[in-house]
C-alpha cells in the first residue's frame, strides 16, 4: 500500500465496517437470546389453567414463581377480570390498556366459549376457574435492568464506535503528523544554517507520499549543502586566482614608475594581465550562470559545421606556435543544444590541447557516430595527466602542477565549463591518457531525433 489516500480511505472504511459488524452481531445475539428465551404463551396458559383447576390459587402462585425461574428476564402475569395481576404487581401501561379492552369487549364478563382460546382476535389466551372466573396470561420483560436492553445496546454500539473511530483517528493523526513535525523541524534547522539537517531514515524509508516528500527533502538538503560548499570553494578559488594577476599588475605598475624603466614593456605586461583578468572574470561569470541554469535552450545544431568553425580558429592559434590541428569533416550530425554554448564547450578542450601539445606536433580532432550519440575526440601530444588526477581536471580552478601550471596561461575554468554544458545536455565528458602520450578527451552528446 503506497498511497496515503488509500491508507486514509481504507482506515475509515474498515472502522465503519467494524462498527456495522458489531451492531449486527449485537442485534443478532439479542434476537437469538429473545427467541431462545421467549416462552409459548398458549403453553403457559394451559399450565396455569391446570394448576388452578388442580391446586387452586395457592398452586397457581407457586407456578408463577417457577415459570419466572424458567424464563429469566420475563415477568409472567395472570390477570383477573378486574384487569389486575393476581400477585398485585403493577401491569405495564400497554398490558393494562389491553386488559381494559378485553373487559369492555365482554371477555372478562362471561365464561368464554370452548373455542375462545383459539380466537384469532385475542392476543392472549383465556382460561377459567371452576367458578367461571376468566383469567388471561400476559408475558412482559423483567423490570430488572438487562445488559442488552435496547437502550443499553445503543450505548454499547455507540461506545464501540467511539473507541474504534478514536483509535483509527489517533493512528492516522500520528501517522501523518509525526513525519510532518520532523519535516518542519528539519526545515527550520536547515533555514537556520544547519546544513546537516535531514528528515532521517525512519520516515524517508516509507513508501507513501510522505516518504517521497521526506526523500525529496533530504535530496534537496544534500543539493543545497553541495551548492553552498561548491560556491564557497568557488569563492575561495576565485579570490586566490584574482590575487595573482592583480599582484603582477602591481609589480608591473611599480616597475613602470622606476627611473629609466622600460615603460612599453611594463605597459604590455599590464595589458596582458588585464586581458587575463578579463578572461578569468568572463569565465567565472559564465560558469556561475551555468550553475544557476537547470535547463538550456534546445535548438538544432550541426556539430560538423560547428567543429569546422572551432578548428579553423584553433589552427590560427596553433600555427603561431609551430603546431597544427588535424581534422577531416565527415557526415553532418545534428544535436539539440545552443550553438554558442556548444562552441564554448568544444573550444575550451581544443584550445587546451593546442596549448599543451608539443611544438611540431598536431592535435587530432575526430567526430564519429556511436549508436545514438555523437562522439568528439580531441587528442594532443603533450605531457598528459597523472591517472589519479584525470577526474579532477574538470573541477573549477584545478590544475596539474607538474605540467599545466599558471605559466601556460590557463585559468582552470575552461574544462569545468565544458563539463557543465555537456552535463546539462545529457552528455558525458571524460579524459584519459593516450597510448602514444598526451591527453585524449572525449565528448559524448546524444544525437537529435527526427
Amino acid at each position: 500500500m503506497r498511497s496515503l489516500f488509500l491508507r486514509i480511505f481504507l482506515s475509515f472504511w474498515v472502522a465503519t465496517l467494524l462498527v456495522l459488524a458489531t451492531t449486527a452481531a449485537v442485534a443478532w445475539y439479542r434476537f437469538q437470546r429473545d427467541q431462545a428465551a421467549s416462552p409459548d404463551i398458549r403453553q403457559l396458559a394451559s399450565e396455569a389453567s391446570n394448576r388452578l383447576l388442580v391446586g387452586g390459587m395457592t398452586d397457581l402462585y407457586k407456578w408463577i414463581e417457577s415459570a419466572q425461574e424458567r424464563y429469566p428476564g420475563r415477568d409472567i402475569y395472570v390477570v383477573r377480570p378486574d384487569g389486575q395481576d393476581i400477585l398485585q404487581r403493577p401491569l405495564p401501561p400497554t398490558y393494562r390498556s389491553y386488559a381494559n379492552r378485553l373487559k369492555d369487549a365482554g371477555f372478562f364478563g362471561r365464561e368464554p366459549p370452548p373455542s375462545g382460546r383459539d380466537d384469532p382476535l385475542l392476543l392472549t389466551p383465556l382460561f377459567t376457574d371452576r367458578d367461571g372466573t376468566v383469567y388471561t396470561v400476559m408475558i412482559g420483560r423483567s423490570s430488572a435492568l438487562s445488559p442488552l436492553q435496547a437502550s443499553d445496546v445503543r450505548l454499547v454500539v455507540l461506545a464501540f464506535a467511539l473507541v474504534i473511530s478514536g483509535l483509527v483517528c489517533w493512528w492516522l493523526a500520528h501517522y501523518i503528523s509525526k513525519p510532518l513535525e520532523r519535516l518542519q523541524s528539519s526545515a527550520r534547522s536547515l533555514a537556520a544554517g544547519n546544513l546537516e539537517a535531514r528528515v532521517g531514515e525512519e520516515f524517508s524509508s516509507r513508501r507513501d507520499e510522505l516518504g517521497v516528500l521526506a526523500r525529496d527533502f533530504d535530496t534537496m538538503a544534500d543539493h543545497i549543502r553541495t551548492l553552498i560548499a561548491s560556491r564557497e570553494d568557488l569563492l575561495r578559488a576565485m579570490s586566490h586566482e584574482l590575487r595573482s594577476p592583480l599582484a603582477r599588475l602591481r609589480v608591473a605598475s611599480g616597475l613602470a614608475r622606476r627611473p629609466q624603466a622600460d615603460i612599453v614593456k611594463q605597459l604590455d605586461r599590464i595589458e596582458l594581465e588585464a586581458e587575463r583578468l578579463d578572461t578569468l572574470i568572463g569565465q567565472m561569470l559564465q560558469l556561475s550562470q551555468l550553475r544557476a541554469k537547470p535547463t538550456l535552450p534546445l535548438e538544432p545544431v550541426d556539430v560538423t559545421t560547428l567543429l569546422n568553425e572551432v578548428v579553423e580558429d584553433a589552427r590560427l592559434e596553433a600555427s603561431a606556435a609551430d603546431k597544427n590541428v588535424d581534422w577531416t569533416p565527415g557526415e553532418s550530425l545534428w544535436l539539440n543544444g545552443d550553438h554558442d554554448l556548444m562552441r564554448s564547450a568544444i573550444e575550451n578542450v581544443l584550445r587546451n590541447a593546442v596549448r599543451f601539445t608539443k611544438p611540431g606536433s598536431a592535435v587530432s580532432v575526430s567526430l564519429t557516430r556511436e549508436h545514438r550519440d555523437a562522439v568528439i575526440a580531441i587528442e594532443d601530444h603533450g605531457p598528459g595527466v597523472p591517472e589519479a588526477e584525470l577526474a579532477r581536471i574538470f573541477e573549477p580552478f584545478y590544475r596539474v602542477a607538474e605540467s599545466r601550471d599558471r605559466d601556460s596561461g590557463g585559468t582552470g575554468i575552461g574544462l569545468a565549463i565544458t563539463a557543465r554544458v555537456v552535463g546539462l545536455y545529457q552528455g558525458q565528458v571524460r579524459a584519459q591518457n593516450a597510448a602514444s602520450g598526451g591527453l585524449r578527451v572525449e565528448i559524448r552528446l546524444p544525437l537529435r531525433r527526427d
